[in-house]
């Protein structure tokens, strides 16, 4: 077992050894000489922060600063060049957790075009922080005039924010991976995406880095915001490295004229991430609440049972396959109806009775197998649709049943209640022709008022039969 001191300090070791190998590594990955061609330590650690609130305390930032000295003076650096560069880097990292740790939940996930739009805010305070800070002490190390150093740096760290934040704000939990099922993914976007990105190279010229717009666009209409935001990345980071290496045909000299186009490249790679974002997190949150709608249009929000349309839909479409079906498969309808349910919402009161509702439904549920329809027809009326079984075979489990309703006891205060159900059943059985469901709901129901007038509790069969079972 681990320790509580143990299980307070771990999390506090991690980020320290997280932050000292993205450290390591973005300095080994960069040329030699020059600034990082990409810097993602300090998008990576801001997203950590904001991932894990406990972590982004005075001693975390603290220990994100410790972890970058160290790696940066084991990799060669002089003590003055690591203290101040990384105190560039903390002041990145540091703006951006705040301006984002500040907006609602929803938005810092970026769930809402809104929250998306604060990230740009964001990973822009915070690049403006950075070069600030490094064309504070820049002549010592920089060649450039402060333009062409606070460009560098501006738009090093903007672009590389944007493109990995929004990978790190929607990365979906581990529990939300294990709960969630695989779903099939759509591969003619993602294919227009790596050809749009291979004509950009090859046609090449300044407009060429908008070719790959409409595929991201297509992107964020079929896939979720987490792999839209992997697909921002990989694209903007391709452009990127090709504008780097001459491959699109920049005029991209060493001097502060180039530098300056290859920063103007940068920004504009980076805002052309901008609307795909927006527009996958209007596409989520449009599916979502067609979700919630779809939802509560088929599901009870009281008992968890169908609606009545929900019901119809699908007891139709049961008969249908009946019809198709050359067997003529049985069917049986049942409708159950809770006795004096009027007294008990009379005698304690609708939160009572919504109560007895819902273990009401509970109960039946758990007694039904997969394929057996279970509707909330309005009030205390349900009904029961039971494939595959004629109505004297399906008696049995009405009696299954109404014991179970029998045996329930619902906690009220200092007291228990026991409630009973009346239920009547109707069906088509083999070879006879299939009624249509409102014939099958009457006879039901005529059934079930039978069993009301004989003395509640029980079970009755529709038709000439109208045995008790």
């Amino acid at each position: 077992m681990v320790s509580p001191a143990t299980s307070r300090l771990l999390p506090s070791v991690i980020l320290f050894a997280l932050t000292l190998a993205l450290t390591v590594g973005g300095i080994l990955a960069r040329p030699i000489e020059s600034l990082s061609l990409f810097w993602p330590v300090n998008a990576v650690l801001a997203g950590v922060l904001l991932r894990n609130p406990r972590l982004a305390s005075p001693r975390g930032f603290a220990l994100v600063y410790l972890a970058m000295v160290l790696a940066d003076l084991a990799c060669g650096s002089g003590w003055q060049a690591s203290l101040w560069f990384n105190l560039c880097n903390l002041g990145a990292i540091a703006t951006i957790w705040y301006l984002m740790a500040r907006l609602p939940r929803l938005h810092r996930r970026l769930r809402t075009p809104h929250g998306t739009l604060c990230l740009f805010g964001a990973c822009a305070g915070g690049a403006m922080v950075a070069a600030s800070l490094a064309c504070v002490m820049a002549t010592p190390w920089f060649e450039q005039s402060l333009r062409a150093t606070w460009l560098a740096w501006f738009s090093e760290q903007f672009s590389t924010s944007v493109l990995v934040l929004p990978v790190l704000l929607t990365a979906p939990s581990p529990r939300a991976l294990t709960r969630g099922g695989s779903q099939p993914i759509r591969v003619a976007p993602l294919l227009v995406l790596l050809a749009s990105l291979s004509l950009s190279i090859a046609f090449g010229g300044p407009g060429a880095i908008a070719f790959p717009i409409a595929a991201l666009l297509w992107c964020a209409l079929s896939y979720s915001p987490f792999l839209v935001s992997l697909l921002t990345l990989t694209a903007g980071s391709t452009l990127i490295i090709a504008v780097a290496q001459n491959l699109m045909h920049f005029s991209v000299p060493q001097s502060e004229l180039g530098v300056t186009t290859l920063m103007s490249a940068r920004l504009g790679i980076a805002m052309l991430v901008l609307g795909p974002l927006v527009l996958v997190c209007v596409s989520s949150a449009n599916r979502s609440l067609m979700a919630r709608l779809a939802h509560q249009a088929t599901v009870d929000h009281l008992t968890g049972a169908l609606t009545r349309s929900a019901f119809t839909r699908r007891a139709n479409s049961l008969l249908e396959c009946r019809q198709q079906d050359a067997g003529q498969m049985p069917l049986t309808l049942m409708m159950l109806d809770i006795d004096h349910f009027k007294a008990i919402n009379d005698r304690y009161g609708h939160a009572v009775g919504d109560q007895v509702l819902r273990q009401f439904a509970v109960t039946l549920q758990d007694q039904l197998h997969e394929g057996e329809l279970l509707a909330r027809l309005g009030g205390e009326e349900f009904a029961i649709v039971v494939p595959g079984l004629v109505p004297q075979q399906a008696g049995f489990t009405a009696e299954r049943l109404r014991r179970a309703v029998q045996d329930l006891q619902i906690a009220h205060a200092d007291q228990h209640l026991q409630i009973t159900v009346s239920i009547g059943l109707a069906g088509c059985v083999d070879e006879s022709p299939a009624p249509s469901l409102d014939a099958l709901l009457a006879e039901a129901d005529q059934a079930l008022y039978r069993a009301k007038a004989h003395g509640r509790n029980r079970i009755e069969l529709a038709g000439p039969q109208r045995q008790v079972v």
